[in-house]
């Protein structure tokens, strides 16, 4: 299994990314910085735009090897390390040109970016680049074996792997790629795994939208179930229903209700547990039961209307944590009339 997504630039002009997202793209690296002073003019657009709409995100450098290696890292951290987040891929070094240099000195320089990057950011960074250049201008160097390979390999499902490592984490497959949201041709990518795989790469929780799949979704429902908000049958796929158990949560927690489970959300709810049913305490004598008080809306006539509808969903869930736990049991045994 794979999974898609893609890498920009600011040739990509400014990317439409709810349309991207809604085409299934999970993942997209984009060009933060090159060299010792330059940075992509779409980055920060592109960045923010990645967070929001659930797309997990990835920045890389494009080094030049005859630049000092730790004034680019610096260049890179200077961008993004502030904005780098548990939930973001590690930071990725595109490595495919000599500059003029030799391969030794290349190969000494590139390693230290990486050593400085990952001293920075405490993540290991990813290495891209292609296998002629890996074997034959690099002569197959294995200090980089360690680091997650992000393969260049064109117009094949199954990429050549460099003589350097043992599989391959990302292959770039295409670089003329077409898809909706992005005006002309963008690179097309596959991830070597699930979506379980890719969040062994991050240090927090993957973000989740309709349409992922994985025991991190099984996660998340088991989670939104705990807190009084259903999601159907626990089954690992974040759908119509998930999405809907998620906004109400969100609503009920009073985090922006957009169905898209990212940071914020992952932490309300791994913090939040659920309140226990109080144990009633035994009365020396009946009490009575007070007579109920007068409603505007009758909630027979409310309940003739209902269909299952996602508003309608959300609806009953805020309304269940309104309502005292023995009051939800009692009305449950009379509707059933057992």
């Amino acid at each position: 299994m794979v999974l898609e997504g893609i890498d920009v630039s600011t040739y990509q002009g400014d990317v439409d990314w709810a349309t991207v997202a809604n085409q299934g793209i999970l993942y997209a690296f984009a060009k933060a910085t090159e060299g010792a002073s330059s940075t992509d003019p779409s980055f920060s657009r592109n960045w923010t735009n990645m967070k929001t709409f659930g797309i997990v995100r990835g920045a890389y450098h494009f080094f030049r090897p005859a630049k000092d290696p730790t004034v680019q890292a610096n260049n890179f951290l200077q961008l993004v390390k502030n904005s780098l987040e548990a939930s973001d891929l590690p930071p990725v070094l595109d490595l495919e040109i000599l500059d003029g240099l030799d391969a030794r000195t290349v190969i000494t320089n590139a390693l230290k970016w990486i050593s400085v990057v990952e001293t920075a950011t405490g993540r290991k960074p990813i290495v891209y680049t292609y296998p002629v250049f890996w074997e034959d201008k690099l002569g197959n160097p294995t200090q980089f074996s360690s680091y997650p390979l992000w393969v260049a390999n064109f117009e094949t499902r199954t990429p050549f792997v460099p003589g350097a490592w043992r599989t391959w984490a990302f292959h770039q497959y295409s670089e003329s790629g077409r898809i909706q949201g992005i005006q002309g041709n963008v690179d097309l990518n596959q991830f070597n795994g699930t979506l379980d795989d890719l969040q062994k790469l991050l240090k927090g929780k993957v973000p989740l939208r309709v349409g992922s799949r994985g025991q991190v979704v099984l996660e998340l429902q088991q989670l939104l179930k705990a807190n009084g908000f259903d999601p159907g049958t626990p089954d690992g796929a974040f759908g119509t229903r998930t999405k809907s158990a998620v906004v109400g949560y969100q609503q009920a927690k009073r985090l922006a209700p957009d169905g898209i489970v990212g940071a914020a959300t992952w932490t309300a709810l791994r913090s939040t547990q659920p309140t226990p049913t109080p144990t009633p305490t035994p009365s020396p004598m009946p009490t009575p039961t007070p007579a109920p008080a007068p409603v505007s809306i009758s909630l027979i006539n409310v309940a003739k209307s209902y269909r299952s509808l996602p508003h309608q969903d959300q609806a009953l869930n805020w309304l269940q944590g309104q309502i005292p736990q023995e009051v939800i049991e009692e009305f449950a045994k009379r509707w059933r009339q057992n």
